[in-house]
């Protein structure tokens, strides 16, 4: 059977990655990672440079390192390209906020952009397999604002993200399907996720840290009341290098079940990621 190749929000180094160690209160950095997904099987690049501000520290360490970045982002796959700028503020040490908007870039291939013309039409691999060729290119656009609080008690953390995205799509429609969350959704639509860790840190020696714990993501596409969930594992390798520009390395893998999804309930998935900061 064919496997189209796509893309899946992926935020798992971005709540995890540890903050850099500053030699003074405003830098540069670039983040680039590769990305590789089972079920949906797909394959992504994405690269993120910002402007990191810290303005504010004090003894409490909810108060510490307050910041506020801007910058532009990137997402190469099959299915579509992505380029966007956002803006973060942190205003206490267990929430930031982040406005982000995005242009996309349908490249007509790899299911996307493909037109429904309802939410109860079938998108299976098989329908997808069937209906290859129908893909359109075009431009869309999606505005998202980014929530997550976080806390560590001893080498405990937990951290949840919540995103809200509101998408642009052209075309037919009045339903497309929307291949980062693997859902329908209409013309002008909103998407609700939430992504909870639970993390155990196994490791934290100096140049290397390690953590490991279990992962619940929700997505909810508002006009085609359409949800996906999955419950799974994460396990997430990070390391200072020496090589260059290059500041630190890190590989991560996460792996669970779908407990709900159109297509993919009690199924299994796969992600593995690797990364590098300059």
């Amino acid at each position: 059977m064919h496997k189209y190749f796509c893309s899946s929000s992926l935020y798992i180094f971005l709540v995890i990655k540890s903050l850099p160690a500053l030699a003074n209160d405003s830098f540069n950095q670039l983040e680039v990672d590769l990305i590789s997904l089972y079920n949906p099987l797909g394959i992504s690049f994405s690269a993120m440079g910002y402007h990191r501000q810290i303005y504010h520290h004090d003894e409490s360490v909810l108060w510490d390192n307050l910041y506020y970045q801007w910058g532009a982002q990137a997402n190469i796959n099959p299915a579509f390209i992505r380029t966007g700028i956002h803006f973060e503020w942190m205003p206490v040490a267990i929430l930031q906020i982040r406005g982000q908007y995005d242009w996309l870039h349908f490249n007509g291939s790899s299911g996307s952009l493909l037109s429904f013309s309802s939410s109860d039409q079938p998108f299976g691999d098989d329908e997808l397999e069937a209906r290859k060729g129908d893909e359109i290119s075009d431009n869309g656009s999606r505005a998202s604002l980014h929530l997550t609080l976080r806390a560590k008690f001893n080498k405990t953390i937990i951290r949840n993200v919540t995103n809200f995205s509101y998408y642009q799509f052209p075309g037919v429609g009045p339903f497309y399907l929307e291949r980062e969350h693997e859902i329908l959704v209409a013309t002008n639509d909103h998407i609700v996720s939430n992504q909870l860790f639970l993390l155990f840190e196994n490791n934290n020696e100096e140049g290397h840290h390690s953590f490991f714990g279990p992962y619940h993501n929700y997505v909810y596409a508002r006009n085609s009341d359409m949800t996906s969930e999955r419950l799974g594992v994460t396990w997430y390798q990070e390391y200072d290098t020496s090589y260059g520009a290059l500041q630190k390395t890190r590989w991560y893998i996460q792996s669970g079940v779908y407990l709900h999804d159109p297509n993919r309930k009690d199924q299994l998935y796969l992600i593995f990621g690797i990364g590098g900061d300059y």
